[in-house]
C-alpha cells in the first residue's frame, strides 16, 4: 500500500504485523510436539511423520508458487518481485532450500519449518523421550547464549545460519508448550494470558516506535523473540491450557479461517500487492478510498483462503496422506 500510494495503512499501526509469524512458530512448535510426542523413541514412524508433514508444506505451496510464477512472468506489472529464474533458484524455491530468492515474501518461515521438522524427526531415533527434551533444552540454552554473544553475520554459511536462527526458540518454546500442558502443576492460565497479551501489545509499541530490546550491533532476530516469541509463548500455554479444562464454543467462522490459514498465508503477500498496483493503475488515490479498498481486499484473500483450503489444499491433503 505505501509503495503504490505513498501513505499507510491506518498510519502504521499495524507496522508490528510481520509477529504473526512468530505467533505462527511457537503454535507451530506446540502442534508438532503435542500430536507427535507418541512417536518419539520410534524409528519406525518416521514414513507417517514425513509424509503427512512433507504433504502439509509442499503440495498447496507448489500449486501457489507456480501460479504466481506465472503471474509474473506474464505481467510484471502487476507483480514483479526480485526473484531469480535461474534454474539453481527455481529448485531452491520449489524445494525451499535456505537463502532462496523468494518469489512469495512469506516462504523463508517455510524453510525454518521444515528445518524444525527435521529437528523433531532426530527424536524419533532416541530412544527414550526424555533425552529428546533435555536434547532440547541442551540447543534452547545454546541458541540463547549464541545470539546474545555473536553479532549477526551476513557472509554465514545458509545452512548454518539456519542452524543458529534465534527465531527457531520460539519452535522450542512451543515444544515447552506442549510437554507444560500435559504435566502438573499447571499456572494460573488467566494470569498468563493477561501477561501475554500486555506485554505482546507491549512489543507491538515498541516495535512501532523503533524501540529494540538489544542494541543494533546485537542480532535483532533475539529482540523481536523477546518482544514477540516470549509473549506468543505466554499466550499459547494459556489458551491450550483454558482449553483443555473446559468446553469452549467457537464460531464457525473462525474455526474456518483456522483451518485455512496457511492458504491464507501463502496468497496474501502477492494478491494484495496486485492489488493496490491495479488500483495506483486505475488513478484511485484518495486516502479515504484506498483504505476501504485495504479493508475489502483483507475480506477478499480471507474469503479465497477459505475457497483454497476447501477445494483444493484438505483435498488433496486427504488424498495424498492415502498413499502410503
Amino acid at each position: 500500500m505505501a509503495d503504490s500510494f505513498g501513505q499507510a495503512f491506518l498510519g502504521n499501526i499495524f507496522l508490528f504485523g510481520g509477529s504473526g509469524v512468530d505467533v505462527f512458530f511457537v503454535l507451530s512448535g506446540f502442534i508438532i510436539a503435542y500430536a507427535n510426542m507418541h512417536f518419539l523413541g520410534k524409528p519406525a514412524a518416521l514414513p507417517v511423520f514425513a509424509k503427512r508433514r512433507l504433504n502439509r508444506i509442499f503440495p498447496i505451496y507448489w500449486i501457489v508458487i507456480t501460479g504466481f510464477l506465472i503471474l509474473m512472468l506474464a505481467l510484471p506489472s502487476f507483480y514483479r518481485t526480485h526473484f531469480d529464474t535461474s534454474p539453481s533458484n527455481l529448485l531452491s524455491t520449489y524445494l525451499l532450500l535456505p537463502r532462496h530468492i523468494m518469489l512469495n515474501g512469506v516462504s523463508w518461515s517455510l524453510t525454518n519449518e521444515l528445518f524444525f521438522y527435521l529437528i523433531f524427526t532426530i527424536g524419533l531415533f532416541i530412544p527414550k523421550p526424555r533425552y529428546s527434551f533435555y536434547l532440547l533444552i541442551a540447543y534452547f540454552i545454546f541458541l540463547l547464549v549464541f545470539a546474545i554473544a555473536v553479532p549477526a553475520n551476513p557472509d554465514r554459511n545458509a545452512y548454518l545460519e539456519l542452524l543458529l536462527f534465534p527465531m527457531n526458540l520460539e519452535f522450542l518454546m512451543g515444544v515447552i508448550v506442549a510437554v507444560l500442558v500435559q504435566s502438573k502443576p499447571r499456572f494460573n492460565p488467566f494470569l498468563m494470558l493477561g501477561l501475554g497479551i500486555a506485554w505482546f501489545l507491549a512489543g507491538a509499541v515498541l516495535h512501532n516506535t523503533n524501540v529494540t530490546l538489544i542494541g543494533p550491533a546485537s542480532n535483532q532476530e533475539l529482540s523481536r523473540v523477546l518482544l514477540f516469541g516470549v509473549s506468543s509463548f505466554l499466550i499459547v500455554y494459556a489458551v491450550v491450557t483454558i482449553e483443555l479444562s473446559r468446553n469452549i464454543k467457537v464460531h464457525p467462522l473462525l474455526l474456518s479461517l483456522g483451518d485455512a490459514s496457511y492458504s491464507i498465508y501463502l496468497i496474501h503477500l502477492p494478491i494484495v500487492s496486485a492489488y493496490f498496483k491495479i488500483l495506483n493503475k486505475a488513478g484511485i488515490s484518495s486516502p479515504a478510498l484506498v483504505t476501504v479498498a485495504a479493508f475489502v481486499i483483507l475480506l477478499l484473500v480471507a474469503a479465497l483462503g477459505i475457497f483454497v483450503y476447501n477445494y483444493i489444499e484438505k483435498p488433496l491433503i486427504k488424498k495424498l496422506n492415502k498413499i502410503y
